[in-house]
């Protein structure tokens, strides 16, 4: 067993030194600087989970004959759906700014409230000292019109910089969303799945209560991509991703993983019933013939892979998923279009 498992990670070894050349090469042929944002392209690319990013890889050097910075840079922007560091610069620059202003405010409402009642104290002691009722009155009425002139004026100040702050967390939520969001199905993201099977792994500890995960997988996506081009195979992921979001209610959480692969977490379900919900959707979709909706061409029909993994004593958010991908690779070599429990 020993020796297994050094040959294992042997062989773990060779496979990274192998992709580390090879994002060398990539990097130098193409004449790029080996900064970190263009080694995680580079990896990314090659390491080919995400049929998306490859084929806007693969139609940029087709067209350009090459990648530049220029063209790198702009895969970048477009395939990025996270917070910028400028954006989220500019975000906290302008919060900063509106709090200032708002403490500004308070601070001379403050000023002009602690002078109003200095002046009517003053007004006071001079009446008692024998000063002229009506003069005393006059100025009072005066000093209170000040103040209600200014409150007001503090008051439409206060109400507009609310309303610049609105704004601001409104463009807040929306950097949020396309942070956690996949551009090209609308589902959450690998960062988003991150963050909710954290939480959701947490949640089932406390609470003794089942947790079961899946990763689906669209079966020869590779093959009916090269057949009917990248733009009908993008239609496919958002049709795959929707039919698992429409079908799903409750405590499922659906993700995009990475290319044609999702992932979805199914929290106080046992195995059984992650299972079922899953086989219904498969059904259905199998049974489907697809067709291109402007055209009425015949796509013929598709269908989908699982591996599903239930939570155990020994798990951890990295463990579960990689259960559930040793899962699906048994699905895969069983046939295709069928869900495998791992053990």
């Amino acid at each position: 067993m020993r020796e297994e498992r050094i040959a294992e990670k042997s062989a773990e070894r060779a496979e990274w030194r192998r992709l580390y050349d090879m994002i060398g090469k990539l990097l130098f042929d193409h004449g790029l600087e080996p900064s970190p944002g263009n080694f995680e392209m580079c990896h990314r690319y090659l390491s080919g989970r995400d049929g998306e990013f490859n084929a806007m890889i693969d139609r940029a050097i087709a067209k350009e004959g090459g990648l530049n910075e220029a063209v790198a840079s702009a895969i970048s922007a477009r395939i990025d759906s996270g917070l910028s560091t400028d954006e989220l610069s500019r975000i906290a620059t302008e919060a900063q700014g509106f709090l200032e202003e708002m403490s500004s405010i308070l601070i001379r409402s403050g000023d002009d409230a602690r002078d109003y009642g200095q002046a009517l104290a003053d007004e006071a002691a001079g009446l008692e000292a024998d000063g002229s009722p009506a003069q005393a009155v006059q100025k009072l009425v005066g000093l209170t019109r000040s103040m209600i002139d200014k409150a007001q004026a503090a008051e439409e100040d206060l109400r507009r910089t609310e309303a610049q702050m609105s704004i601001m967390r409104k463009d807040l939520a929306a950097a949020h969303h396309r942070a956690n969001s996949d551009p090209l199905t609308g589902l959450p993201n690998r960062r988003a799945l991150d963050h909710h099977l954290r939480n959701a792994f947490e949640k089932a500890r406390r609470g003794d209560t089942p947790l079961a995960l899946a990763i689906c997988d669209i079966d020869h996506f590779k093959q009916f991509n090269d057949t009917h081009g990248h733009q009908i195979g993008d239609e496919v992921i958002k049709f795959v991703g929707s039919s698992l979001g429409r079908a799903t209610s409750g405590d499922v959480f659906v993700s995009r993983y990475g290319g044609e692969e999702f992932v979805v977490v199914f929290e106080r379900a046992a195995a059984e019933s992650a299972v079922a919900v899953l086989d219904k959707i498969r059904s259905a979709i199998a049974a489907r013939e697809l067709k291109v909706t402007h055209t009425g061409q015949s796509l013929g029909r598709l269908s989908f892979s699982g591996g599903l993994a239930a939570l155990n004593v020994h798990d951890s958010p990295g463990s579960i998923l990689k259960r559930a991908d040793a899962a699906l690779y048994q699905a895969k070599q069983l046939g295709r279009n069928r869900i495998h429990t791992a053990d």
